[in-house]
């Protein structure tokens, strides 16, 4: 800063108050512009900031998007997967079921043969103790 002082101060006094004037208005437009050229860059690196920023909020929009549609995808999915296993679940247990009635049922009939086997057996031991006709114990469906 001193020499620039020091350089100003010489090259007033070597000019005088004429050339200092001149000087002065030759400074002020080479400081005008290179203002000019500073706010140029100056909004030239605010466009581009500005620019870059837009490209990032596009490039993050359109990846939410991406991964949206991706959630959605894979939820339809994951609910078109449950509903069939479901369904497959309830045939099953449909079939299942029908298997355990069909069981009962055997079950049933083998117990009740058996319980008329045993009826019979104990009409045919009370006939023969008390006396009686055998016969009777054979009844018919």
């Amino acid at each position: 800063m001193k020499t620039k002082t020091i350089a100003l101060a010489l090259l007033l006094s070597i000019f005088g108050v004429t050339g200092c004037s001149e000087s002065k208005e030759d400074t002020k437009q080479a400081v005008m512009s290179e203002m000019k050229e500073a706010g140029e860059a100056t909004a030239e690196t605010y466009e581009d900031a500005k620019e870059e920023a837009a490209d990032s909020w596009d490039d993050a929009k359109d990846s939410a998007e991406e991964a949206y549609e991706d959630g959605k995808g894979m939820a339809s999915d994951a609910y078109e997967e449950g509903k069939e296993k479901a369904s497959d679940a309830y045939e099953e247990g449909k079939e299942m079921g029908a298997d355990m009635m069909e069981e009962g049922a055997a079950k049933t009939e083998e117990l009740k043969d058996a319980t008329a086997k045993k009826l019979r057996e104990a009409c045919i031991k009370m006939k023969e103790k008390m006396g009686g006709d055998v016969s009777e114990c054979d009844t018919k469906d």
